[in-house]
């Protein structure tokens, strides 16, 4: 394995510029970190010629489509947070060899049958009660799920009713999970819905809050001592906001999914539009609270691209109130030490050489993040180019066009059809715990 050494560079250990302007990788891991009298004869040598280096960065919250962790390596992603593809997928993603984001997976997510997000994925296994709580979590672990990923969510803060777990249940599959090492993550979308899980033991809220957050309900997350995923690229598929205003980030991206941000733009679109202005405000009253907030896309929702978007969580951060360094740190120590990943997320000796070059300096300028020079997997150098025009991305295109295609024909059925919320059909067996397509209709 090469050992490289790279001179010259501002150094953000994941928290702060620490003054040192060189680091050593060997063995996959980081060997020291200091100046250039690190270097060694026969190291392969990196001039970054004032440029910051930066832990690699990670993806709080991504569903995985087929080739996603090699296009997430090329923005200088190192790591994806899955929070809820199927298991062939997320399979196909573990078994990607160099050159591909390391993949940490829920697996399917537990929600109720007929809640989301079945209009894209049904069939898969769901849950009905707490009586199937230890099964579930089992099942996950061994198809290599990593965190639990847990839905609560009956469609207030979305355009459609839909069934959801109560309570009870979020708490049978939280203290399951736990009881196997297993960290929680809980899908809300509405302050109500965070206030409601913060009893039932789960660690994490996978989404900022869309609507506005009381005093008391900041104060009541950031003393139950969860964390919170911000998502705010979701806003980049609504009209206003755009990838495609960053040139540094579309040279990169390729024509084929520049496309499909194009076509994303002029999607038919509810006549009121989502005020993110909120979900920023709520992100900011977090953070100042205490609340460690992580940076996540929720990629590939419409106007966002693993890996590319990860760059705009960032500027959405700053514009929220974070300092550049606060949102950096969103992406690579702060996720680390929450999900429990001690071997990256800084730059220090012993560390996976996960390391990304920017042209500039993203801790006074958070754009800068988006002029990737180099990025290293575990010692080794990517290629950056290699994913546009490759077979990979050709099928993650084909996943996400079928994945719309599913969606759109499910919406249609179900706005069609009258929408109560309740589930029909019984359970195939003796246990509730069973897998089935999603109720047609609502």
């Amino acid at each position: 394995m090469t050992t490289t050494t790279i001179t010259g560079a501002r150094v953000f250990d994941g928290e702060r510029c620490t003054g040192h302007t060189a680091v050593r990788l060997a063995g996959g891991r980081i060997d020291a970190v200091g100046d250039d009298t690190l270097r060694r004869p026969g190291d392969q040598h990196v001039a970054a010629r004032g440029g910051t280096l930066l832990p690699g960065l990670i993806d709080a919250h991504v569903h995985l489509l087929p080739g996603a962790p090699r296009q997430a390596l090329t923005f200088g992603v190192t790591t994806l947070l899955d929070m809820f593809s199927k298991p062939d997928t997320v399979r196909d993603a573990l078994a990607t060899g160099p050159g591909c984001a390391d993949v940490r997976s829920s697996g399917i997510g537990a929600t109720a049958p007929g809640g989301h997000p079945s209009l894209m994925y049904a069939p898969f296994p769901y849950v009905t009660g707490p009586q199937d709580a230890e099964r579930f979590v089992a099942d996950r672990i061994a198809e290599g799920a990593t965190h639990l990923k847990v839905l609560y969510d009956d469609g207030t803060g979305g355009p459609m009713p839909m069934p959801s777990l109560d309570v009870p249940t979020i708490a049978a599959l939280a203290e399951a999970a736990h009881a196997a090492g297993l960290l929680v993550a809980a899908h809300v979308s509405t302050a109500r819905g965070a206030v409601d899980l913060l009893a039932t033991g789960v660690d994490v809220l996978a989404h900022v809050p869309f609507d506005a957050l009381s005093a008391h309900q900041v104060a009541a997350i950031a003393a139950a001592g969860v964390a919170v995923i911000s998502t705010l690229s979701i806003a980049d598929g609504f009209p206003g906001n755009s990838l495609l205003a960053d040139p540094a980030l579309v040279t990169r991206l390729g024509p084929a999914w520049s496309a499909v941000l194009e076509r994303q733009q002029r999607r038919w679109l509810p006549p009121q539009l989502p005020d993110f202005g909120v979900a920023r405000e709520n992100a900011r009253l977090l953070h100042e609270a205490g609340v460690p907030v992580l940076a996540g896309t929720d990629a590939p929702n419409p106007g966002t691209v693993h890996g590319a978007s990860l760059h705009r969580e960032l500027g959405h951060l700053v514009a929220a109130g974070f300092s550049p360094a606060a949102a950096l740190t969103a992406a690579t120590a702060r996720p680390a030490d929450v999900f429990g990943l001690a071997d990256r997320g800084r730059i220090r000796p012993g560390l996976r050489a996960d390391l990304v070059l920017a042209d500039g300096r993203p801790d006074e300028d958070i754009t800068a993040t988006q002029r990737v020079t180099a990025v290293w997997q575990e010692g080794a150098r990517a290629d950056l180019s290699g994913y546009v025009g490759s077979a990979d991305e050709q099928a993650g295109l084909a996943a996400l066009r079928a994945q719309t295609e599913k969606v759109i024909a499910a919406v249609r059925d179900r706005l069609g059809a009258p929408t109560t919320g309740v589930v029909s059909g019984k359970a195939g067996s003796n246990s509730p715990y069973h897998s089935r397509p999603a109720r047609q209709g609502g």
